[in-house]
């Protein structure tokens, strides 16, 4: 993947990270001195990745990182010179893809990038899977609710509720969610 790079931060670490993003051929888009308006940088700039490197990361530096990668998760490496256990496991589970903590290597930074889209590729792909379950979930509960209205009029067995919802929407070519969210509306417009 090609990177469009937004590097941030205020170590002295700072300008060997942006001469090796030149050096692979990833010159940042913008740089930056802290993390304030990320989320309004990252798409001002057309960045779709982060390279950033702090002392340390303040409250509201953290809570902008970690809303922004819930709401739009990017490929992102930070290096922090200080950061506590709690941070780090914050900044991990909100999606941060490479994460360094004390000294950091900058000849590594391809190695970094990497690891950091890998995280993303799967992050992305277990929400993907979080969704479809969710979706799959919803769908459930809409044919067993009406599965009960069917079966509430003492005529049918669940298994014959469910059959007949089934040939209802293999008749009229539509999923069984779509029929029995059709049985509910019905049933509700009769209460």
């Amino acid at each position: 993947m090609s990177h469009s790079v937004l590097l941030a931060g205020n170590t002295e670490t700072l300008a060997d990270l942006s001469a090796t993003l030149h050096a692979i051929h990833l010159p940042p888009l913008a740089e930056t001195t802290n993390l304030h308006g990320l989320s309004a940088n990252l798409h001002k700039h057309g960045a779709d990745t982060l390279v950033a490197s702090l002392t340390q990361l303040d409250s509201d530096d953290r809570h902008a990182l970690v809303e922004m990668l819930r709401q739009r998760p990017i490929t992102t490496v930070l290096h922090l010179e200080q950061a506590d256990s709690a941070t780090t496991r914050e900044l991990a589970t909100a999606g941060v893809g490479s994460l360094v903590i004390g000294v950091i290597q900058t000849s590594r930074l391809p190695l970094l990038l990497d690891i950091a889209e890998a995280r993303l590729r799967q992050l992305r792909q277990l929400r993907g899977q979080i969704a479809d379950l969710q979706n799959t979930l919803q769908e459930r509960k809409l044919v067993d609710r009406a599965k009960g209205l069917i079966m509430g009029k003492g005529k049918y067995s669940e298994e014959q509720a469910y059959h007949a919802l089934r040939k209802l929407a293999m008749n009229q070519n539509r999923t069984m969610a779509d029929v029995a969210e059709g049985v509910i509306s019905s049933a509700d417009l009769f209460n």
